[in-house]
């Protein structure tokens, strides 16, 4: 029931001003409060979203419910994140499997595998062993994507950007969303 109080509060505006000032604290101090998130949690993310956005050959998984398998190698902070991020989800009724990888180890069945910039200079072997395979290779460093790599997440001006080699992912016989490649900053192998 609105009492005479509640009605002189509307009748001054009192109660409008109220409402405006508990809007501009939430819309302008309580969103500062909340920490970005960190380049790992990022790159975690994108690889969890990828197979959303990716087509792998029938061949690429065992049976038609077979989970996607990421493999990280080097980076624990991206797979911690990704730990966490997966727990649970599935991307096109199949289940998200993390597989952790140290310096030196095969990847062996994988479908996205990211690979650390600090680990990239030592993955040539790994590289030469995966042409032909239907495998999305990710990786964070520079010359990534002229490696004939097929995705690269690249820092720049403090964000990450996404770049794509399609010519990489046809020899791997992936096919990438025409909806990833509109937010790429860089596709090499664009068709004409």
């Amino acid at each position: 029931m609105i009492s005479s109080s509640n009605i002189k509060w509307l009748q001054d505006g009192r109660l409008v001003s109220v409402v405006l000032l508990v809007w501009v604290f939430f819309v302008t101090v309580a969103p500062a409060q909340v920490p970005a998130p960190s380049e790992q949690m990022v790159k975690a993310a994108f690889l969890v979203n990828f197979p959303k956005y990716v087509d792998w050959p029938a061949e690429a998984f065992a049976t038609t419910n077979s989970p996607i398998v990421i493999a990280v190698l080097g980076e624990a902070k991206v797979a911690d994140e990704l730990q966490k991020i997966i727990a649970g989800r599935t991307v096109n009724g199949r289940s998200l499997v993390l597989k952790r990888l140290v310096a030196g180890e095969e990847p062996g069945l994988c479908h996205i595998l990211f690979i650390a910039a600090a680990e990239q200079p030592h993955s040539s072997g790994m590289f030469a062993k995966l042409k032909g395979s239907n495998v999305l290779t990710v990786g964070e460093s520079d010359d990534f994507i002229e490696s004939w790599q097929i995705i690269n997440l690249a820092r720049r001006d403090r964000k990450i950007a996404v770049e794509v080699n399609l010519t990489a992912a046809d020899h791997a016989r992936i096919k990438i969303s025409s909806k990833l490649l509109s937010v790429a900053n860089v596709v090499k192998g664009k068709p004409k």
